[in-house]
């Protein structure tokens, strides 16, 4: 192995995942591997697995190819366009000669481009260093847990691979002072174009309640983003609002709801809103078709006048210093991925 490649840090930025093509098929497969996570259904496998396979995986994929279609670019899914973007920015930012050189790709978790054929790919080119950005700002064991429980099953599926491989991984960045700048500055941005709201809400995924009750950070550092965010723009407590979307299912999920919120606001006169999602950094199916428009259709049905989503951070200036920054300091970021299995 030459110098240059021993020095090298290869940077994967991992999002959740895709699937290949708008249609029932690819997004059956896509929902398979999704759903079939047990870091992500915590429902014991005899009773889940007979369920996704009999009725989801044959009434789901029809539904979910549809919404897709109406999202997809020429370059394919926003959150694959949007992921890509980024790291095409991100290259930009080492293109001087740097002491370790950094090598900027992308790999999802679920679907294509496979975390496994990345970190395979660029073994089989004698890279062995390898930086796991997961890009999800707050931490949970629904998504950076995962990646990380997926590298540990990638290293027990081909042996001897983990001895030849230095693996350094980001744990989450959820009160990184550049992640809140950039936040704010995206919601600044928009709102000297389209002007301020009378409640703005800050929007995160919500999880099931159960997953906190075992020692699960998720929802106290959405609050903590929530709270830095609300500092930086100068919000009172009157003017925002923390909420969690994407609740499905009858088990309680941690609150307020999004849906709920945006129901009951109107009559509390409060009917001019702004929607921001801090915990995704690229726009992708749920914040264009769930927040875009579903959500805005909930609202204006309930009494609602003006709803607006602000586009997440994407290729935000601010939001790439951070994720370079991240980078170049990523010894002093890092932890043993290891230690979240």
């Amino acid at each position: 192995m030459n110098l240059e490649k021993n020095n090298a840090v290869v940077v994967l930025l991992v999002n959740l995942g895709t699937p290949k093509q708008p249609n029932t098929e690819e997004v059956r497969l896509y929902l398979k591997e999704f759903l079939s996570d047990k870091d992500v259904i915590r429902l014991p496998r005899i009773f889940w697995l007979p369920l996704l396979h009999l009725i989801i995986l044959r009434v789901r994929p029809k539904k979910s190819a549809e919404l897709y279609k109406k999202v997809w670019t020429e370059w394919g899914s926003p959150l694959l366009y949007n992921t890509f973007l980024q790291a095409g920015l991100l290259r930009k930012r080492f293109t001087d000669k740097t002491d370790p050189v950094f090598l900027i790709d992308v790999a999802m978790r679920y679907g294509a481009p496979s975390l496994e054929s990345k970190i395979l790919e660029y073994k089989n080119k004698d890279y062995n260093n390898f930086l796991i950005l997961p890009m999800f700002p707050q931490y949970s064991t629904t998504t950076t847990k995962s990646i990380a429980n997926k590298l540990e099953m990638i290293m027990k599926k081909n042996i001897g691979l983990e001895q030849q491989l230095n693996i350094f991984f980001i744990k989450d960045f959820h009160d990184d002072e550049q992640y809140i700048i950039s936040s704010s500055n995206q919601i600044e941005l928009f709102q000297n174009k389209f002007g301020k709201p009378k409640r703005l809400l800050l929007s995160f995924h919500g999880i099931p309640k159960s997953y906190i009750a075992e020692d699960e950070p998720y929802q106290t550092q959405c609050f903590a983003t929530a709270k830095l965010i609300a500092k930086k723009l100068n919000l009172n407590k009157d003017s925002y609002d923390v909420v969690f979307q994407s609740r499905f299912g009858k088990a309680e999920w941690i609150q307020p709801y999004l849906a709920e919120t945006l129901e009951t606001l109107p009559s509390e006169n409060i009917k001019d809103i702004q929607v921001f999602c801090p915990g995704f950094v690229s726009d992708c199916l749920e914040t264009i078709e769930e927040i875009g428009d579903e959500s805005k259709e909930l609202f204006l049905n309930s009494g609602g006048q003006k709803y607006n989503f602000i586009p997440c951070l994407n290729g935000n200036t601010i939001f790439i210093d951070m994720l370079e920054n991240l980078i170049r300091n990523y010894k002093n970021a890092t932890i043993n991925y290891k230690e979240l299995v």
